[in-house]
């Protein structure tokens, strides 16, 4: 990532866990700026709070429908929990393609866009996930490249909203967005040109 997305995501971090140690929905604050992401490359897209799996994003006229677990780190590895693994396999078997979405907070590093089929429950090294086995690079690219203006369109925002209502203002974002998205008969007929 580039020095303004990194600076503004660093502000936001700081901006949410003012008040505590712990982390107070910056997880879920990239979430949903992943989730309009994946809104402004078209997909269709739903956002979990709660159980199950992070986001769901369908109806892509080249990318297969994705179920995507969702995490955040500034270290070197990321901690897989069952309960994810298990999440995925589920929306596997309903036709999803599973997917783990990884950013390192750290300046210049990306998120990290991998298949998540046959990865265990644990500690995994961040680089690890990037192999070319793995490595999805036509929408890890694409992510990577809309990021950025998701997080400079509404990074000032959030950092202006009082912590506890972050994460509510950002699901009313992310309804703008969704709106926006071509509805389904607009992309039938087009062919998958991606195949996981």
């Amino acid at each position: 990532m580039d020095a303004s997305t990194f600076n503004h995501l660093t502000t936001i971090q700081q901006h949410l866990n003012s008040r505590s140690r712990k982390d107070n929905g910056f997880g879920k604050t990239c979430q949903i700026f992943l989730a309009i992401t994946f809104c402004r490359l078209g997909f269709q897209v739903e956002n979990y709070s709660s159980q199950g799996v992070d986001i769901d994003s369908w109806n892509h006229p080249y990318f297969p429908n994705l179920s995507i677990e969702v995490k955040t780190t500034t270290k070197h590895t990321v901690t897989l929990g069952q309960k994810d693994v298990d999440g995925l396999k589920k929306k596997a078997r309903e036709g999803y393609e599973p997917i783990f979405a990884v950013l390192r907070l750290e300046l210049l590093s990306n998120w990290i866009i991998a298949k998540a089929k046959g990865i265990k429950a644990g500690n995994h090294p961040v680089g690890r996930l990037q192999t070319s086995v793995r490595a999805i690079p036509e929408l890890q690219d694409q992510v990577n490249q809309e990021f950025p203006r998701v997080v400079n369109d509404y990074g000032a925002i959030v950092s202006s909203i009082p912590a506890e209502e972050v994460l509510t203002d950002l699901d009313k974002y992310l309804d703008r967005e969704r709106q926006k998205v071509l509805p389904k008969e607009s992309v039938m007929g087009l062919r998958a040109r991606y195949r996981f």
